[in-house]
């Protein structure tokens, strides 16, 4: 009996420890110097806040009403403000959020008894937020660790709000004579929708998201803080929120490498080619110094790169792995993963795997135009268009003036192009797009950071006139052996059957100088060619079309 006594015991304790976090409570209020009801509930609000800082923190957002709706707070961040405002659809201030969709209404209705209700939910995470200033100043760094302690799922998204928790006014900068606002927002981080997380965590899954700013319109930088928080994206709930520290943040695990980026991996691909750029983090307590590496795509041979070095807590290494060569299909698949860190097994596997999907490249023709629309460093921004043999064969920038560019773009039909866009100030440009057709977009991109790439095919591809060539088969696409070519001629005519690898070269021809009308059937034997993508073409009159095959 004692030890069933004992062992429910125990279990009740995993139960206790899995399941439950202390909960830090958030209020998000929009407020306004030019409100009068604000000025006279956020002194005391704001006290009651700080006399429970143990179990409750603030984000304040600063709107545009009541006029004259120039509240200095809400112009020093207009985007952001409007955001969060607009995402609770809040119409009346002072209005007040308690984490998210828990409850709403005025700071003259939160209690002492709905601040502890509130804050004696057990939460399914616990987070740790650590910043720290640039040597001179200018930029605030960010480093937040969600760590699920239970099971929770939904459309969840981590919040960095940079905040100045206390601004004082020699003299009211508005209405309603307010002096002294507490906890105001700054900037959201990364973007005013937060940052994506895993849709389903259980306990002992984490994340880490580090953001910084360069700061704009701070009063003063002694001040400044951070909160951060999770959300449901759909519901508004809030599970969890902290306030930043710089205190050092506590790793969950000892050994843990992270696959934290898989860079130089294009979304479209025509080459058949990747050489894929790897940046690991150190996730554990214990310093890393040695994993190994496997990538490989399509299931095919798998390569691996083993890495030495020296990497503390939060440090990173770029690895630039070796060229992989590939047969393209429709969708394919790069997968990288690491193991065996510093010789033995990783704490926690769940990150150490990158997938990287690669479709099939659009095959375009037509005219291509390139449209540019430059932000207010246009002297960032440069291109290059690559053929198959790496060579440039059309680039521009950089650029003198803000504003859109139409640049037309002159290639030679038959190859396999790399398009390339540069932003030397790391923030990519307003927008661009590769268009064919007339308004045919090709792929397209604005914030990519310092680099953009992608590729696509440029080849004479259609049917001039259909009337003449219809019911269009060629099978089996992948082939191995051979390629079945069918089609129906509607008229007497010369028939010409042509298969060409990617860079132009001939494998097969025949030519009927005067086919009769009716159903055609070639077949193209392809057991000697080497994997590959080839280009079928038949010509009928003034008819024509073109085929991509896959030869495996």
């Amino acid at each position: 009996m004692k030890k069933i006594t004992l062992l429910l015991f125990s279990v009740l304790l995993t139960i206790m420890a899995v399941s439950q976090s202390q909960r830090m409570v958030l209020a998000e209020e929009c407020t306004s110097s030019t409100c009068w009801p604000c000025g006279q509930q956020n002194p005391p609000f704001d006290a009651l806040i700080e006399a429970n800082s143990d179990i409750i923190t603030s984000i304040k957002y600063h709107v545009w009403w009541p006029s004259p709706g120039n509240d200095p707070m809400y112009l020093d961040n207009k985007a952001d403000n409007t955001n969060r405002t607009n995402y609770y659809g809040v119409n009346s201030v002072p209005h007040v959020m308690l984490d998210g969709s828990y409850w709403d209404g005025m700071p003259s209705q939160v209690t002492q008894s709905r601040i502890d209700n509130a804050a004696a939910i057990p939460s399914p995470f616990e987070i740790q937020v650590y910043q720290e200033l640039s040597p001179n100043e200018d930029t605030i760094y960010l480093t937040t660790l969600v760590h699920a302690t239970d099971q929770v799922s939904g459309s969840l998204v981590t919040h960095v709000v940079v905040i100045e928790k206390h601004i004082h006014f020699n003299s009211p900068p508005g209405t309603n004579g307010e002096k002294d606002f507490y906890n105001v927002m700054k900037k959201l981080l990364p973007t005013a929708g937060g940052a994506e997380m895993p849709s389903s965590m259980e306990n002992g899954d984490y994340v880490i998201f580090q953001n910084s700013w360069p700061l704009e319109n701070v009063y003063d930088n002694d001040e400044l803080a951070a909160v951060s928080f999770v959300q449901n994206h759909n519901t508004k709930e809030i599970f969890q929120a902290a306030n930043s520290s710089t205190d050092p943040i506590t790793p969950v695990y000892s050994l843990d490498a992270e696959i934290l980026d898989v860079m130089d991996v294009t979304s479209y691909n025509c080459s058949g080619v990747v050489t894929p750029t790897v940046v690991i983090r150190n996730n554990g307590s214990t310093d890393l110094s040695s994993f190994t590496l496997h990538y490989s795509v399509n299931d095919g041979d798998e390569q691996t790169y083993e890495w030495s070095g020296d990497l503390a807590f939060l440090e990173t290494a770029t690895i630039q792995l070796s060229t992989l060569d590939f047969t393209v299909q429709d969708t394919n698949h790069l997968v990288i993963s690491c193991d065996s860190p510093n010789g033995t097994s990783d704490d926690y596997p769940s990150n150490n795997t990158s997938t990287k999907t690669m479709y099939e490249a659009k095959l375009i023709s037509g005219n291509i135009i390139l449209a540019l629309i430059l932000d207010d460093h246009p002297e960032e921004t440069t291109w290059e268009i690559y053929n198959s043999n790496g060579d440039i064969v059309q680039q521009g920038g950089p650029y003198d003036t803000p504003g859109q560019l139409i640049i037309p773009i002159e290639l030679d039909y038959g190859d396999c192009y790399q398009f390339v866009i540069h932003d030397a100030g790391g923030n990519g440009t307003d927008y661009y797009a590769l268009v064919y057709g007339g308004n045919n977009i090709i792929f397209d991109g604005s914030d990519f950071g310092s680099i953009d790439k992608n590729e696509f095919e440029y080849f004479f591809v259609g049917i001039e006139e259909p009337g003449q060539i219809s019911d269009v088969n060629v099978y089996p696409n992948p082939a191995t052996d051979k390629v079945n070519v069918e089609f129906n001629l509607s008229e007497y005519s010369p028939v010409e059957v042509s298969m060409t690898d990617m860079v132009g070269k001939r494998i097969y021809h025949e030519k009927l100088e005067n086919a009769s009308p009716g159903p055609k059937h070639f077949e193209v034997v392809t057991n000697d060619l080497l994997p590959g993508m080839y280009l079928l073409k038949v010509d009928a009159g003034s008819g024509s079309f073109v085929r991509k095959v896959s030869i495996r």
